[in-house]
């Protein structure tokens, strides 16, 4: 598991402006929007086709992706990088975005996930995992719609980090949309 200075974060200090990194505890959570953005060109966001995971070998570790399926509208774990395996002592590959894996939490981040499919749109995550037998981390993520070829949320990419909580940290989850990422 990731401890000490392994990953440096770099410290949320500038959030209302400033360079893309300062809107995120760790740098590898820019880059990962700043490719995602670059990604989807003229469009609201790219295909996964359009991903290539050679492109970023050392943003896989941070990697999850989540499939979207609309008629009824639920949410699957396609994909979970090994650091975040590492932090939550667990792999969901391949289950369902249920209760029985958030309990009373999954209401909101089912409300969240519901809320990035449908507007299309990047999104930052803050929380504690209040949910988790660790409940002094957080978890800090950028989540970027990836759309099918009539345009529609078809998966969610996402790149989650974890952190011991510290004081400042807020109490509720914060899920932020995005601003396009400085050149």
């Amino acid at each position: 598991m990731p401890v000490g200075n392994e990953h440096p974060v770099k410290k949320n200090d500038n959030r209302g402006g400033g360079r893309m990194e300062s809107q995120f505890g760790d740098e590898r959570l820019a880059r990962l929007y700043r490719y995602w953005w670059q990604k989807r060109g003229g469009g609201v966001a790219p295909h996964r086709s359009d991903l290539n995971p050679a492109e970023i070998p050392d943003l896989l570790p941070i990697v999850h992706l989540i499939d979207v399926r609309w008629d009824p509208l639920s949410f699957r774990h396609r994909l979970v990088g090994t650091e975040i395996v590492e932090w939550l002592e667990r792999d969901v590959t391949g289950k369902e975005v249920t209760a029985d894996l958030y309990g009373p939490h999954a209401v909101g981040l089912l409300a969240t996930l519901e809320q990035l499919a449908r507007e299309a749109r990047p999104f930052r995550r803050r929380t504690r995992l209040s949910w988790h037998r660790r409940d002094w981390l957080t978890i800090e993520t950028v989540e970027l719609p990836l759309v099918d070829d009539q345009g529609r949320t078809a998966m969610i990419l996402r790149g989650a980090t974890f952190s011991a909580l510290t004081r400042g940290f807020p109490e509720q989850m914060e899920f932020e949309p995005l601003a396009p990422p400085e050149a």
